[in-house]
């Protein structure tokens, strides 16, 4: 069955946002939402259960690794799910 992921593209900054996973249902712990640097031009952000959400990658075009590695965590979440 497949899984809708959301992939933006912002071309007027060169910025990709991939949804890793569907947001949380229910409210959770809001003190865990938030992003942090993890990497050159990567930004990961966390959902309310503390989990990587989305990741948006800075000069996208100069990143094609990061965007392979976000792949690559939408497939692991994926397989642990399905």
């Amino acid at each position: 069955m497949p899984v809708e992921h959301t992939i933006r593209y912002f071309p007027e900054s060169d910025t990709m946002a991939i949804e890793l996973r569907p947001w949380p249902e229910g409210t959770g712990d809001l003190a865990q939402v938030g992003g942090e640097d993890a990497g050159e031009d990567l930004v990961i952000h966390y959902a309310t259960d503390g989990e990587p959400w989305l990741w948006e990658i800075e000069h996208a075009s100069a990143h094609p690794e990061h965007i392979v590695a976000a792949l690559g965590q939408i497939r692991k979440h994926w397989r642990t799910t399905a």
